[in-house]
């Protein structure tokens, strides 16, 4: 056993020696003492690398962005097929020190040498796969582009500042919202109707479950890359401090799309129920608005807001500003093709497609007024 552990060391020896000759290039100069301060290095790591990038890109022309980018895409080529290939041998040697880890778990205490040995190899594989996965991150971001990996440097309020940065890929970003203590993914759509917007709702093949509470809504849920709410309280703060404009995007089950936008769009705070307050409504989605334009408060199962003696969100469910229940809820349930007509509880906007469709995709996106 103690041949066999003893060997297994050397040959992880041998694999951190290739990972540092293999992955210099990518790595800037990772110091020795990875073992003992590994944080710190992956922390120089990851600056070096986007510091580089950021520098070489500021200074190249038009042709010599071409250039670098075709060498960038090499380099990561390689990079990541080396990237896979240590992963392969990392994942095998971890299949081997997993049995040899239990044939010796009833050694006894005379064995604590060799246990301590593996012990130590088994933090170095760790702290390995944990630097390959930070490469690998890494590698994602600068594959993005020379724009965001400038805008990963920043702070942004919303979606409509990192297009104006320079990112014009519709994706995940991560923004910074004022009076809020965490940053926020979101989706930012850099396309439609002239980009920066910022997602705030989405619904598509129902997987993300929209029958919530208070709590939940006020917080928001889901997927940004996919279905969700953004959440009622980052929608206040955004709105609170700058004029934002709305759009509602909304498709049928036969494949005819419509929108609705809104020339002002704030939401009111907590306190005063996350009161709706909309104008200068315009688009394809009907004659007139179906959400109404003003003095609005959201409701939930838990909360009954709304200006009808019924409790509009348990009978239509979802949390929605439904005023006497209302002419719209685009967060009712998902009812799925075949089975969406007749649903008042589903995905309704009455001057689309009437009072009982319910429709296939909509979302809701914001972006400050006058971009």
């Amino acid at each position: 056993m103690e041949k066999v552990l003893e060997n297994n060391t050397q040959w992880l020896q041998k694999l951190e020696r290739y990972i540092q000759m293999n992955l210099r290039s990518e790595l800037a100069q990772v110091q020795q003492h990875m073992v003992q301060n590994q944080t710190a290095t992956m922390l120089e790591l990851g600056t070096s690398l986007l510091n580089q990038t950021t520098a070489q890109t500021r200074k190249l022309t038009d042709v010599e962005v071409l250039n670098q980018t075709s060498r960038m895409e090499i380099q990561l080529l390689e990079t990541s097929l080396s990237t896979n290939k240590l992963e392969k041998q990392l994942l095998l040697q971890g299949h081997e020190l997993h049995r040899l880890q239990g044939r010796n778990k009833w050694a006894p205490a005379s064995w604590h040498g060799a246990g301590d040995r593996a012990g130590g190899r088994g933090l170095l594989q760790r702290q390995q796969r944990q630097l390959l996965e930070s490469v690998q991150r890494l590698v994602r971001v600068v594959a993005q582009g020379p724009a965001s990996v400038r805008a990963a440097e920043q702070v942004f309020q919303d979606c409509a500042e990192i297009q104006r940065f320079g990112a014009n890929a519709s994706g995940v970003y991560t923004i910074h919202v004022a009076n809020m203590t965490e940053p926020r993914k979101v989706f930012c759509d850099m396309e439609a109707n002239g980009g920066g917007w910022t997602l705030i709702q989405r619904r598509e093949n129902g997987s993300v479950n929209f029958q919530r509470n208070w709590r939940d809504y006020k917080q928001g849920f889901g997927d940004p890359a996919g279905e969700h709410w953004l959440g009622n309280e980052v929608m206040h703060q955004l709105t609170g401090r700058t004029a934002y404009s709305l759009r509602v995007e909304l498709q049928d089950w036969e494949g005819n799309e419509a929108y609705a936008q809104y020339e002002h769009f704030q939401l009111g705070s907590e306190g005063q129920l996350y009161r709706l307050s909309l104008s200068g409504y315009s688009g394809s989605a009907g004659r007139q608005s179906s959400l109404v334009l003003q003095g609005t408060n959201f409701s939930t199962r838990d909360a009954d807001n709304d200006n009808c003696l019924c409790k509009c969100a348990q009978m239509l469910s979802g949390g929605w500003w439904f005023d006497a229940c209302g002419l719209s809820n685009l967060n009712g349930i998902y009812y799925p093709a075949h089975h969406h007509v007749r649903k008042l509880n589903g995905i309704r906007w009455h001057y689309f497609q009437g009072p009982s469709y319910s429709l296939r995709a909509t979302r809701m996106m914001v972006r400050p007024v006058g971009v």
